[in-house]
């Protein structure tokens, strides 16, 4: 409904002229307005005639304006349309112990990405803003999380519209990152550009599960493994082990779980949706590295949302 967007150009407005601004009732969207300052995300105070006016905090200004540098937006509607009707048949998943895709979102395949690029471009771009907020908001945290200057050049595989890849190059000068992602992917992938884009970073079309990966010192995998049955798992670590020459690394992003399965909540919550995937803690997530030739392997809790951990080939 676009409410903070609205606070955001016009602070210290009534409940009853928001309601007028987006198309709503005064008593629903009075009810809205003091639940979203419950929340922290509004601050209210008295305005004119004793009533009570509403302006954004620093947290929904950061996070849930349109157009924020960190804007999650994007991963928020996506929620809304896939992970919310997941969840309403919550029941159905426990009680089965297998994922609820078909049933509530009519999808066949298990495979998230390639059910949105079965549907239509609306459905495509969907769901790469949605990745591509994510990595705006993590992606300075993953790109910071080590030492890299060993390495020269990096391959972002699965990088989406690479908003991770602009990240790294930030962060490292010198570096250069090819994004590595399917063809519809790619195509598409131009709307999402910076302004000014950096000529470090470069786009490649394929799939990397059946073509061959492109050569790079650095192989990053942001939030890929936690989604993948575990035949892909291995399928796609055993092409990049493949791929890499000694001292080659490889950098991984992910939600790790502690090691009795106590945290972090957003971990195991995204576990109960009970995908094609798993969520694994750092040790598990180094025991399959290790598995296909990978070693030295050290996580890192970011304190953001993803963590990441850097191992090198044998």
């Amino acid at each position: 409904m676009c409410v903070f967007d609205l606070l955001h150009s016009r602070p210290g407005l009534e409940a009853a002229q928001v309601a007028r601004e987006v198309g709503a009732s005064v008593r629903g969207t009075e009810c809205l307005l003091e639940a979203c300052v419950s929340l922290g995300l509004l601050r209210s105070k008295e305005g004119r005639c004793q009533r009570p006016v509403f302006e954004n905090t620093d947290l929904s200004a950061r996070f849930l304006l349109t157009d924020a540098p960190r804007s999650l937006r994007g991963h928020i509607a996506r929620c809304d349309d896939t992970a919310w009707p997941l969840f309403s048949r919550l029941d159905g998943a426990v009680r089965e112990g297998a994922g609820q895709r078909q049933k509530a979102l009519g999808e066949t395949s298990g495979d998230t990405l390639q059910d949105a690029f079965h549907n239509g471009q609306e459905d495509k771009l969907g769901f790469m803003n949605a990745m591509h907020s994510v990595a705006k908001v993590t992606g300075r945290a993953v790109a910071t999380a080590f030492d890299l200057s060993r390495f020269k050049t990096a391959c972002d595989l699965g990088g989406c519209t690479g908003a991770m890849a602009y990240e790294f190059t930030r962060a490292h000068p010198g570096f250069s990152v090819t994004v590595f992602d399917l063809p519809a992917v790619i195509e598409l992938s131009e709307r999402f550009h910076p302004l000014h884009t950096d000529n470090r970073v470069s786009f490649v079309a394929g799939d990397f599960f059946e073509d061959e990966l492109p050569k790079a010192d650095l192989y990053v995998l942001a939030r890929i493994l936690h989604d993948l049955p575990e035949e892909k798992v291995h399928i796609l670590l055993s092409k990049i082990s493949a791929a890499c020459t000694p001292g080659c690394g490889l950098l991984l992003s992910e939600i790790f779980l502690a090691a009795a399965r106590g945290g972090p909540a957003r971990g195991l919550l995204q576990a109960l949706s009970l995908g094609e995937g798993r969520q694994r803690s750092a040790a598990e997530y180094a025991l399959l590295l290790e598995s296909h030739g990978f070693v030295a392997a050290r996580g890192v809790h970011t304190g953001d949302l993803l963590d990441a951990m850097l191992c090198l080939k044998a």
